[in-house]
């Protein structure tokens, strides 16, 4: 029988891993919110502005844009991705630099990624079933978030996986390998 016990490389390769899509979510997300907002603040300056993201009628950010579901809080959620992907971009350079967060820092974070996703979820809801349009920008958002989170709980995992015994973790890593 062979070990299976993660090792220090496989460990600091399995952080580079999560830096990386991580950095790769947070790009697209930021950059996603950034051009949401930028064209939201086009929109309220001139209503015959029309999106890039206006494709048909089906993909088209203008609509989304302009429902009451853009603004849930009372400013344009995109801002809200701004704020959050900026602070992920963060979290993946430092991962990518070799930070090793502690457990209680994911533990803290994974709730923003839960928001983020839920929220997400219910934005999804709202833009196909009750708007009847897709915002290709938006989309991107999701994904990222999903992401984010997927992130969030694999460092967890690790974290679980290192506080277990020898033989335990190796039970796992063999369970799940099958």
């Amino acid at each position: 029988m062979t070990d299976t016990t993660p090792t220090f490389a496989s460990e600091t390769r399995n952080s580079k891993v999560s830096g990386i899509t991580l950095l790769l979510a947070a790009i697209a997300g930021f950059l996603a919110s950034f051009v949401l907002t930028i064209d939201k603040l086009k929109i309220l300056k001139d209503s015959n502005y029309k999106p890039s993201c206006n494709i048909n009628a089906v993909l088209n950010c203008k609509s989304v844009m302009l429902s009451q579901e853009a603004e849930v809080f009372g400013f344009p959620n995109s801002l809200i991705g701004i704020a959050a992907f900026a602070m992920m971009l963060v979290v993946a350079v430092s991962l990518l630099m070799g930070v090793e967060f502690p457990k209680r820092f994911w533990q803290l974070l994974v709730p923003g990624p839960i928001f983020a996703v839920g929220f997400s979820h219910y934005l999804a809801y709202q833009t196909t079933f009750e708007i009847g349009a897709l915002c290709p920008y938006c989309m991107v958002a999701w994904v990222a978030s999903l992401l984010t989170l997927a992130v969030a709980i694999r460092e967890l995992i690790g974290f679980a996986m290192r506080s277990t015994s020898d033989d335990s973790r190796a039970f796992a890593l063999q369970t799940i390998a099958r």
